[in-house]
């Protein structure tokens, strides 16, 4: 019985919050293709926001406090890769994930952002 009760408080969490800082689910608005630039890497884009309610204020907090900040996020596949997070002033909760992986995300799809841990 106590298990099953710590099980369903621990399910009604909004942020998983580990040891090396904060994981939670974020919806695709918008991702480009490959895109080249002259003589670097190539690189690709994201345009992301919470993915639950529940985690729109801690979301945006995190972007406030971090930014352009080294995350990673996993796709689907279960795959984690590498990235950078950076807030869009200009709209509000929302954040432009750069990453050079060769991942194609799509619009409205989900994925799990792995943050540093919060001040």
């Amino acid at each position: 019985m106590l298990r099953v009760s710590l099980w369903i408080l621990l399910s009604l969490v909004p942020l998983c919050v580990q040891a090396q800082g904060l994981v939670v689910e974020a919806e695709v608005m918008e991702a480009s293709s490959d895109i080249e630039l002259p003589g670097a890497a190539h690189v690709r884009y994201a345009i992301l926001h919470h993915k639950h309610e529940r985690d729109q204020a801690s979301l945006a907090q995190w972007l406030r406090h971090h930014k352009g900040a080294r995350v990673s996020f996993q796709t689907r596949d279960g795959a984690s890769h590498p990235a950078v997070l950076q807030r869009l002033k200009a709209c509000f909760g929302r954040g432009l994930l750069l990453y050079a992986d060769p991942v194609q995300l799509g619009t409205k799809e989900t994925i799990r952002l792995s943050l540093a841990a919060t001040d």
